[in-house]
């Protein structure tokens, strides 16, 4: 048996030195990619949670909540439990969406801390118009998660700290729970188990949502669903470019956040004080089909807050051109963006912005259909700059 063990040794290196030059050829994540991914866990809370309570709450929705298990289960920032929601439509297409709700870190609150507050959308707008024949996402099925970890989904740590709660009008919330992956995962694992069969795979979300699947989502949504799906991103206005002037902001997030610790060990350039757009290009050089969408507008006020560039719009735009510009440039068939000059909103998939909307000529609902199909026609477009 000794010798078998060892001569299966060479074969393993014969594999995975195929599969490394086979590189475009491959469908989905190359295994040595996943592997990398899973010594640094981000697959860690896959497959450890389930509901505990399901309940139908109209409209087609159900809520799904989670135990906290005295914090050792999903759980919002303020340890209060962590819900998320299906609503079923095509069984073969599905839409998995992270919602938005700012951040939070050391001396930093300005994030939702509670998952009720973040029920599914009952107003019949953007994406969640279930009867507009513009709207491509109108016959998917929905996983919908609810944003309250503070950490943009990414996080895996718990912070001692009293000013928090005495913050957020919550005295006994002395603790900030951080457990953005754990969440995540747990939400995922709720699409595979209800929505089996899916066949297109959609992983979006907004602002906070935006950010976290640019990071981890992608990689959870492969390890559940596999290679065969057709996975795609899209990324509504989560800059995941960060102000490499806001040190001190920087180094709270990766002191608090703890995302780190889940960077693959061949992304070189993946550093929790770095510019986080690094673990896309890694994903895009390692996942062979995946596609993925980014939408912005250059002077965004919501993140220029977040992010200390409230008095530097041309810098924002610079920095966001510049970043996903060069992800465009490494990968333009499967990363391309739509960002609008001159204009200060933030995020458009959840209102009617995403009908009215449009950079040089084309609408953001047309350009997003031409993403999901896809269609030869779906372009990178960057407005010039206003004067």
């Amino acid at each position: 048996m000794g010798f078998l063990k060892s001569a299966r040794l060479p074969l393993v290196g014969l594999v995975l030195t195929a599969v490394a030059l086979m590189g475009n050829n491959c469908h989905g994540l190359n295994p040595i990619a996943e592997m990398e991914l899973r010594d640094a866990g981000v697959d860690k809370y896959l497959g450890e949670f389930t509901p505990v309570a399901s309940v139908d709450v109209g409209d087609g929705w159900t809520k799904h909540t989670f135990d906290p298990d005295g914090g050792n289960g999903p759980i919002c920032i303020a340890g209060t439990a962590f819900s998320a929601f299906t609503r079923a439509g095509n069984p073969s297409k599905l839409l998995i969406f992270e919602q938005g709700g700012g951040a939070c870190w050391q001396d930093f609150y300005n994030c939702n801390v509670l998952s009720e507050a973040q029920e599914p959308p009952t107003a019949r707008e953007g994406i969640w118009d279930f009867d507009s024949h513009d709207n491509p996402f109108a016959d998917y099925s929905i996983v919908y998660m609810p944003y309250c970890d503070g950490s943009v989904f990414s996080g895996d740590n718990d912070v001692f700290d009293p000013a928090f709660g005495a913050a957020i009008g919550v005295p006994e919330a002395v603790v900030r729970f951080h457990r953005g992956l754990r969440n995540q995962s747990a939400g995922m694992d709720l699409a595979a188990a209800t929505f089996p069969n899916a066949a297109r795979v959609t992983v979006a979300g907004s602002s906070a949502g935006g950010a976290g699947v640019a990071g981890f989502a992608p990689f959870l949504a492969r390890f559940v669903y596999g290679n065969q799906v057709k996975l795609t991103v899209f990324n509504d206005a989560g800059p995941v470019a960060i102000n490499l002037d806001a040190t001190a902001d920087i180094e709270a997030r990766a002191d608090d956040w703890q995302f780190g610790q889940f960077y693959p060990a061949s992304c070189t350039e993946c550093d929790d004080e770095g510019q986080a757009t690094a673990i896309i290009g890694w994903r895009l050089d390692n996942d062979y089909s995946i596609r993925e969408a980014f939408y912005e507008t250059d002077s965004d006020l919501t993140n220029r807050f977040f992010m200390d560039m409230l008095g530097d719009p041309a810098g924002y735009r610079d920095l966001i051109v510049t970043e996903h510009g060069l992800l465009n440039a490494s990968h333009p068939h499967r990363y391309k963006r739509f960002i609008v000059a001159g204009d200060t909103s933030h995020t458009a998939l959840q209102s009617s912005l995403f009908y009215s909307q449009d950079a040089d000529g084309v609408l953001l609902n047309e350009w997003a259909g031409d993403f999901l199909v896809p269609r030869p026609f779906w372009v990178d477009i960057v407005e010039d700059a206003l004067p």
